[in-house]
C-alpha cells in the first residue's frame, strides 16, 4: 500500500522544493505537472525554473485529468503531484468547458449565474476525482507526494464566486490532510511536520 504525503503552503514559501526533496533524486519518480500550460511568459518562467530543478531521472507526466490512472499505470518508486490547486482549477474548468464550450468570455458570465445547488455539484465533481486519485495511490504499492496551496492565509477574495472557489479548494485540502499519512506545512522555506 503507498503512502500519501501532503506538502502545503503558501506562494513561493518552498512547498515544492521541500516536496521534491523529500524523494531519491536517484530513483524513478514520476513527476506529475498539472500546470500544463503557460497563459503568460511569468508563468512560463515558473514552469521552467520547475523542471530545471528536477533530476534528470524524473520523468514528468504533463496532465491534470485520469490522474489516477496515472498512478495506477506507472512503474515507479514514487509520484510528486504538483499541485492539488492547479489540478482542482484545470479540472474546474475543463467541467465548465464541458456544460459551456470553449468560448472563456461565456464561461465567465456563466460562471456568475450558478445556483447553489449546481456548485454543490462541481464540488461533489471535484472532490470525488480527488478521491479516485487517493484510491488508486492507496491500492498502488507506490508513494505519493502531493503539493497544495494553503488557500485559507491571504486576503479574503473580493468576488462571491472566488469565496466560494476558494472553499472549494480549502474543502480539497482538508480531505488531502485527512487522507494523508503525512502533512508538512511550509512557512518562509522552513518545513513543519504538522501530521
Amino acid at each position: 500500500m503507498g503512502e500519501i504525503t501532503l506538502v502545503t503552503g503558501g506562494a513561493r514559501s518552498g512547498k515544492s522544493a521541500f516536496a521534491e526533496s523529500l524523494l531519491d533524486t536517484e530513483a524513478k519518480i514520476n513527476y506529475i505537472a498539472t500546470n500544463c500550460s503557460a497563459q503568460d511568459p511569468e508563468m512560463a518562467n515558473r514552469i521552467s525554473l520547475h523542471q530545471q530543478r528536477r533530476p534528470k531521472n524524473w520523468q514528468t507526466t504533463e496532465t491534470y485529468l485520469v490522474v489516477s490512472d496515472v498512478i495506477e499505470q506507472a512503474q515507479v518508486s514514487a509520484h510528486l503531484l504538483d499541485c492539488a490547486t492547479m489540478l482542482s482549477t484545470n479540472y474546474f474548468f475543463d467541467l465548465m468547458k464541458e456544460r459551456f464550450g470553449e468560448d472563456f468570455t461565456i464561461i465567465d458570465e456563466e460562471i456568475l449565474k450558478l445556483t447553489q445547488k449546481e456548485k454543490a455539484a462541481i464540488e461533489a465533481d471535484i472532490l470525488n476525482e480527488w478521491q479516485k486519485i487517493l484510491t488508486a495511490a492507496r491500492n498502488s504499492q507506490t508513494d505519493l507526494v502531493v503539493v497544495t496551496n494553503e488557500v485559507g492565509l491571504g486576503i479574503v477574495p473580493e468576488n462571491a464566486f472566488s469565496r466560494w472557489f476558494r472553499d472549494v479548494l480549502g474543502h480539497v485540502n482538508q480531505s488531502l490532510g485527512k487522507e494523508a499519512d503525512a502533512v508538512f506545512f511550509v512557512i518562509a522555506g522552513i518545513p513543519m511536520k504538522i501530521k
